[in-house]
């Protein structure tokens, strides 16, 4: 696949990431903010992260810092991936959050409890996916993005010495 190919699977990936992170987050977000306690910080943190990967398409699309956007998302899809593994099993289902619900803990391996958790949140199995694969798909565009001056048509500029 030829790398404008490849940042136009970036784009949709990420679209449906953030997407993803909206559709979960959103809801709970307005019932927050209507009953004046947040039991979960989730909502708040996909919500931003969303618009976050908004602006980074933007920033993309516009020409700017591209390696610098690559290297970002590839950290923020590794933060979902780590955080939900560490959300279900270390940090017992947001027990260490001050208005959060009592410690949910396994007695089970945490590789069981994820597996179980898998199995029974289709959406996350999904968001997990993509956000693998759009990671993928960033660390190779950053491996293979030259810096090279650009055009305005975006054919790259003939450079004269």
């Amino acid at each position: 696949m030829a790398r404008s190919g490849l940042r136009y699977a970036a784009g949709a990936l990420a679209l449906a990431v953030a997407a993803i992170h909206v559709y979960w987050g959103f809801p709970r977000l307005v019932l927050y903010l209507q009953v004046g306690r947040a039991p979960d910080p989730r909502p708040f943190l996909f919500v931003a992260s969303a618009v976050m990967i908004v602006l980074g398409i933007a920033r993309v699309l516009d020409g700017r810092n591209e390696r610098a956007i690559y290297l970002a998302g590839i950290a923020l899809m590794g933060t979902y991936i780590v955080g939900y593994g560490l959300w279900h099993t270390g940090l017992e289902h947001g027990g260490f959050w001050p208005w959060g619900p009592e410690p949910i803990s396994h007695t089970e391996p945490a590789w069981q409890v994820l597996l179980d958790h898998m199995r029974a949140d289709e959406l996350g199995v999904v968001s997990k996916i993509l956000e693998t694969t759009l990671a993928v798909v960033l660390a190779l565009l950053y491996r293979t993005d030259r810096d090279e001056p650009v055009a305005d048509d975006g054919i790259p500029a003939i450079v004269q010495e």
